[in-house]
């Protein structure tokens, strides 16, 4: 019985034991992962300081590896430091921080570099937020800028320095040692392509933000660019910044500023040109809205719609900034990325209008005194009337339309799809059918919208009825399915369906132009 008793109690004191190594493993799978700031590099000589900034998603400490680099009371409000008093070791709360580091000359040696990493640590996980590189003594590196006079002045690594929008802004660089720009922002553009130079040789540059990136050029921009010797024992970091497009410009993609007339229900917009021979011929018509896509400083734009019409033989203008005017017939829409669409109400009676778009900086000068000296208006010389400012229609106006009566569209199909019959050889054209679903036409903005069923040929021919340059793409579903699709010629496009047979959903095939959707072939499943 002893023997028995003995061995239940150190039964239980196992289970227990079991209990508590499970609590454990339970309490250890807990702990969640956390996510660390990406690594920096920042390289710097003695006697200077440098800044530091991450974004924490924790209460976090940071280290330093060697004496040489120590942490300055001042870098954040959460440093544990006196001011004036060097630290290796500071903490802090959850989100962006930015601390100041300190480089002293203890232990350096002459022509050699070192290195010192600096740990963050948050939720009981560590990893190295920044490697400094204290450079060599006995090497110099020099930036300078264009100062008052065209003067060349010394450019600080903390002051650093500023890239354009549309020029480049010019720098110079200047070593005793050969070196490169490396590690610089995605959204920096170098002149050239890099920065390179020898030992004592003056080598100018420019910078400005990537060409073509709204998702760049729209905001202000911060960062750092290294310049680094080939030996690795120099890394000079300024900081360099990009300060956004001015407050007062913008840019625009779609159709063209004139010629246009909207149908009297409001749902039909064309766009004339002049022909050879002098006639007016129609080369874009759009349902249901216009598109832009706008490019402004923070996405921060507003409109302004404005009403002409004439009242005792004189030219007279309403403006939407005037409430009372009721100019609320015309419409901007706004959808992310700078994206716009443009519509017009129903009418009963023919009338002109204009439709303006001005960063916020330039909307709220003009909206102050439409009449003023930074108003809408000019004075024309000659006639001695109130006129739009040309400089304003030149850069700022989308569209100038007519609403009236218009004849509706041809009922005649804008496109043919063919397929090849393998006995004959001979193309053969398949019938079109009409797509009327309110929801598609919608989306595409068109009333262009045929479809062919897809069990006909799983190779289709495809000739869009359309003068000048266009373009395609095509989706089954949200997946783009472009790559199915070949131009075989300047008037046609061939689509290969044979890998994907049966078709899961419906392919859209849509033609582009002018930045507009022209005519969509919806292949049914």
């Amino acid at each position: 019985m002893k023997k028995n008793k003995f061995t239940l109690g150190w039964f239980f004191i196992s289970l227990l034991m079991a209990f508590a190594i499970t609590a454990c493993d339970d309490e250890d799978d807990n702990v969640a992962t956390v996510t660390f700031p990406e690594k920096q590099t920042i390289g710097g000589a003695a006697s200077e300081t440098k800044s530091l900034t991450f974004d924490a998603v924790a209460d976090w400490t940071l280290t330093s590896s060697s004496t040489w680099c120590y942490f300055i009371m001042g870098g954040t409000p959460a440093a544990k430091a006196t001011e004036g008093v060097k630290e290796y070791s500071i903490s802090g709360k959850a989100g962006k921080q930015t601390v100041t580091i300190g480089i002293s000359d203890e232990g350096q040696d002459y022509d050699n570099t070192t290195v010192a990493s600096i740990t963050i640590s948050m939720n009981g996980q560590e990893a190295v937020l920044a490697e400094v590189t204290r450079n060599a003594a006995g090497r110099t590196f020099k930036l300078y800028k264009k100062g008052a006079g065209d003067e060349w002045v010394e450019v600080s690594e903390k002051e650093g320095i500023e890239a354009g929008y549309n020029d480049f802004i010019t720098y110079k660089a200047v070593a005793n040692f050969r070196f490169a720009a490396t590690n610089r922002p995605e959204w920096l553009s170098i002149e050239g392509g890099s920065i390179v130079g020898s030992a004592n040789q003056e080598v100018e540059f420019g910078i400005k933000v990537v060409e073509n990136r709204p998702d760049f050029s729209k905001y202000v921009q911060a960062g750092n660019i290294n310049f680094q010797d080939e030996e690795g024992k120099q890394v000079y970091t300024y900081a360099v910044n990009y300060k956004g497009m001015d407050p007062e410009k913008m840019n625009y993609e779609g159709p063209g500023q004139w010629n246009w007339t909207v149908s009297m229900d409001g749902k039909t917009y064309s766009q004339t040109s002049s022909g050879i021979s002098g006639s007016e011929e129609t080369n874009n018509e759009y349902r249901k809205f216009v598109e832009y896509t706008i490019t402004a400083l923070n996405d921060e734009f507003e409109a302004i719609f404005v009403e002409e019409y004439q009242e005792y033989g004189m030219t007279m203008y309403r403006l939407s900034v005037y409430p009372e005017d009721n100019v609320n017939w015309m419409h901007m829409t706004k959808y992310d990325n700078g994206k716009v669409r443009i519509t017009v109400d129903e009418s009963s009676e023919e009338r002109t209008g204009y439709v303006f778009v001005f960063p916020k900086a330039l909307y709220e000068k003009i909206a102050e005194d439409p009449f003023g000296d930074n108003g809408l208006f000019e004075m024309n010389q000659e006639t001695f009337t109130q006129e739009l400012k040309y400089a304003y229609t030149e850069n700022y106006l989308l569209m100038n339309f007519v609403q009236k009566n218009t004849s509706s569209s041809s009922d005649v199909a804008p496109l043919a799809v063919t397929y090849m019959d393998m006995m004959t050889g001979q193309r053969t054209e398949i019938e079109l059918t009409k797509v009327e679903e309110e929801g598609i036409i919608s989306d595409y903005g068109t009333d262009k919208i045929y479809s062919v069923p897809s069990n006909i040929n799983n190779s289709l021919y495809i000739k869009p009825t359309l003068d000048g340059e266009w373009d395609f793409a095509a989706w089954m579903g949200d997946t783009d399915v472009t790559h199915l699709v070949e131009k075989t010629s300047n008037t046609e496009i061939n689509i290969w369906l044979g890998d994907i047979e049966p078709l899961g959903q419906d392919i859209h095939v849509c033609f582009r132009q002018n930045y507009q959707n022209k005519i969509v072939l919806v292949i049914k499943k």
